[in-house]
C-alpha cells in the first residue's frame, strides 16, 4: 500500500489493541439518512462531524478512520457496507467541507470475511479548518480547539516557517540614540550588540558578518528583517541583542538546571539572559562540579572526568541551538549522582531519529546556529555529537541514550566507567600511533566489545557504523592485533584479541565464544556422519569449508572427537584414514 501518512497501514493490528488515540479512530457505522420514514443509504448527516475529525487528524500528523470496527469492544460491525459509490461521495463531501481541501484515501480490508473500510488522512503541511472556520488537533483519543498560542508551534513542525527568522513588531520605543546620533530600536541592546560584534572580530576576524554599521551588521546576520518598509527584530535577533523588555516576550528562552544529591536533597539554578550569557553562566557551573578519577592500565595512568568537558559544553550548545522556541517550555538539565540528562523542547527535526541524529543535520534554526558559529560556540552542523561520541568512547563510556516523549528530547549521559578495556584499548593506540583512535574506529570496537562478538554483516547493520569505511578499519583493526576473527567464510566473526584480554571475565568470554566455534565444527562433522558414514581429513576440509592450509587444524578436530570417543577409524586406504561415528 502507498504511504501517505507518517504511519502505515501496517500498524493497523498493533494500533486495535491500543483503541483510539492521536492516529487513530474507530467509526462502526456512518449513520443513514431518513427521509419520511425511509432510510436512505449514504453517509450525509456524519459529513460535519467526519469532516472535524479529518481536519484534527491533518493537522497533527495523519492518521486513520477505521470504519466498520465497534469502538468499545473492537469487533467488526458484519452489517456495514461500503460501495465504491457511496466512497467516492464521501471523499467528494469531505473535500467540500475542508479547507484547505483534504483528500482522503480509501482502503478496503478483508478481515474474517467481513469488510472494513480504512480512510487514510495524509500528513499535512498546511494548516487545515472546517467549512465552518474550525482549526482543530487531534489529542490523545479526541479532537480539540487549537488554542491561539499553538498556531506558530503547529506552523513550525510543519514547516511553514522557520521560528528563528520569525519577525517581531514590538511596541518599544526608541529611548537613546547610538553614537552617529541614529536612534537605537526600542527592543535593542546596543551594549550586547557591541559584545557580539566584539566577540566575533575576535573569533573570525575575517568573518563576512562584519559590516560597517550596526543596520548592516544585524540585518546580515538575521537579527532584524524589513518588512513593509520597517526593520523588525527576529526571533533571532531578540534572543542575541534584545534588551530585558523584548526578552520579556521569550520567557521560555530560560535555561533550569537542578542537580540532586545522594541524600535526596537538591539545588536548583536558573539562567536568563540572552542565549550567550546563559551559555556561559550555565557551562561554567555545569564545569566546576567535575569530578576525576585515577584509572591505571598496566604500567599508565590516566585521569577520567565524570563528564568530560567538551561533552557537557557539547550538549549544552546543542540544547539551546537545536530547540523550538515556539513551545512555551524551556530547557531543563537534571543531574543525578550517576548521570546527566539535557531536555530540549520540541521533537527531532524532519528527516532526524534517534538512529540517525549522528550522520544527519537539518538544524531547526540555521540562523542561531549561524550565530553560534561566529562566536565559537559551535562548528559546521553534525560535528557537535562527533565531539560527544568520541569523548565518551575514548573514556570507555557508554554512548549517549536519546529519548523522545510528547514534548521534548531528553539525552542522557551516564557518568560511571562500563568499559576500562574500551579506555585502555583508546590510550594503546595513541601510544602505538601517536594519534587519538577516531571516532569510525572507536564505534566498530564499542560495537564488538559491548556486543562480544559481530559479523560483518551485524556491524554494518549498526546506525552508527560508517558502512562505507568498515572492511578497512576492520583490517587496520586486525593488523593492530586489536580486534580477531572466529569461524570461517560466512559463519566468521569479529571478537577482541585475546593479546589485549587481560581481565578473567574477558578472558573466560574469548574462550567460550572459540569453544562455541568448535563445538560447532565438530557437530558438523557428526552430522555428515549420521548420513555419509565415513569421511577423511579432506572431506572434513571440504564440509567445514576450510582452506588446505588447515589441514592440522582438521587432524585436532578429528583426534579430539576420538579422544571423546564419538568416533573411530573404519578403514585405512594408501596411508589416509576414514573416520566412522562410534556406536
Amino acid at each position: 500500500m502507498h504511504k501517505y501518512t507518517k504511519h502505515s497501514i501496517q500498524w493497523f493490528y498493533n494500533l486495535l489493541a491500543q483503541g483510539e488515540c492521536d492516529i487513530l479512530d474507530f467509526k462502526e457505522q456512518l449513520d443513514d439518512k431518513v427521509i419520511f420514514g425511509k432510510s436512505i443509504k449514504n453517509f450525509a448527516p456524519k459529513y460535519e462531524e467526519l469532516a472535524k475529525d479529518v481536519v484534527a487528524f491533518a493537522n497533527k500528523k495523519g492518521g486513520f478512520l477505521f470504519v466498520g470496527i465497534v469502538d468499545d469492544t473492537k469487533e467488526i460491525n458484519p452489517s456495514f457496507i461500503a460501495t465504491d459509490t457511496k466512497i467516492f461521495e464521501l471523499i467528494r463531501q469531505i473535500q467540500d467541507r475542508t479547507i484547505p481541501s483534504i483528500t482522503l484515501h480509501p482502503h478496503k480490508l478483508k478481515i474474517n470475511d467481513n469488510e472494513v473500510l480504512v480512510l487514510e488522512i495524509p500528513f499535512s503541511q498546511q494548516m487545515h479548518r472546517t467549512s465552518k472556520s474550525e482549526y482543530l488537533i487531534r489529542s490523545n483519543d479526541g479532537n480539540r480547539a487549537i488554542e491561539p498560542h499553538e498556531i506558530a508551534t503547529i506552523q513550525s513542525e510543519k514547516g511553514l516557517i522557520v521560528y528563528d527568522q520569525k519577525t517581531w513588531d514590538l511596541p518599544l520605543k526608541s529611548v537613546e540614540n547610538d553614537k552617529q546620533g541614529s536612534p537605537i530600536p526600542g527592543w535593542q541592546d546596543i551594549d550586547r550588540t557591541r559584545l557580539l560584534y566584539n566577540k566575533i572580530q575576535n573569533e573570525k576576524p575575517k568573518s563576512p558578518y562584519l559590516k560597517n554599521t550596526a543596520t548592516e551588521f544585524t540585518e546580515t546576520l538575521g537579527l532584524i528583517k524589513e518588512e513593509n518598509g520597517t526593520q523588525l527584530p527576529t526571533t533571532t535577533g531578540i534572543l542575541f541583542i534584545g534588551n530585558s523588555k523584548a526578552l520579556k516576550e521569550m520567557p521560555y528562552s530560560q535555561i533550569k538546571y537542578i542537580r540532586y544529591y545522594e541524600d535526596g536533597s537538591y539545588k536548583p539554578f536558573e539562567y536568563s539572559g540572552n542565549l550567550i550569557e546563559i551559555a556561559d553562566a550555565c557551562f561554567n557551573q555545569l564545569k566546576s562540579e567535575i569530578k576525576v578519577k585515577e584509572f591505571h592500565f598496566g604500567l599508565f595512568r590516566d585521569y577520567i572526568d565524570d563528564y568530560p568537558e567538551i561533552v557537557l559544553r557539547e550538549m549544552l550548545i546543542n540544547a539551546i541551538v537545536h530547540r523550538d522556541y515556539s513551545r512555551q517550555q524551556i530547557i531543563e538539565i537534571r543531574k543525578y549522582p550517576n548521570y546527566i540528562e539535557f531536555e530540549s523542547p520540541g521533537h527531532f527535526p524532519q528527516g532526524i531519529d534517534e538512529t540517525n541524529f549522528l550522520r544527519k543535520t537539518n538544524p531547526r534554526n540555521p540562523n542561531i546556529m549561524d550565530v553560534m558559529r561566529e562566536v565559537s560556540y559551535a562548528e559546521k552542523a553534525g560535528t557537535g555529537f562527533d565531539k560527544i561520541f568520541t569523548a565518551l568512547l575514548s573514556k570507555g563510556k557508554k554512548l549517549p541514550k536519546s529519548i523522545q516523549n510528547e514534548h521534548s528530547i531528553i539525552f542522557r549521559v551516564d557518568a560511571d566507567v562500563y568499559s576500562e578495556k574500551l579506555a585502555e584499548l583508546s590510550y594503546e593506540y595513541k601510544q602505538i600511533k601517536g594519534s587519538d583512535m577516531d571516532l569510525e574506529k572507536l564505534l566498530v570496537i564499542n560495537a564488538i566489545y559491548t556486543e562480544k562478538k559481530q559479523t560483518f554483516q551485524q556491524l554494518e547493520a549498526n546506525p552508527f557504523v560508517n558502512q562505507y569505511q568498515l572492511r578497512k578499519i576492520l583490517t587496520e583493526l586486525q593488523e593492530l592485533e586489536f580486534i580477531e576473527t572466529t569461524g570461517k567464510t560466512s559463519g566468521v566473526k569479529y571478537i577482541i584479541h585475546k593479546n589485549k584480554l587481560n581481565d578473567i571475565n574477558d578472558q573466560k568470554e574469548y574462550l567460550k565464544h572459540k569453544e562455541l566455534s568448535t563445538f560447532k565444527q565438530k557437530q558438523s562433522i557428526l552430522n555428515y556422519l549420521d548420513e555419509f558414514e565415513v569421511i577423511d581429513n579432506k572431506g572434513v576440509r571440504a564440509i567445514l569449508n576450510l582452506p588446505k592450509e588447515d589441514i592440522y587444524k582438521v587432524s585436532r578436530l578429528l583426534k579430539q572427537l576420538k579422544d571423546e570417543d564419538k568416533i573411530m577409524v573404519v578403514k585405512t586406504e594408501n596411508g589416509n584414514p576414514y573416520y566412522g561415528k562410534k556406536q
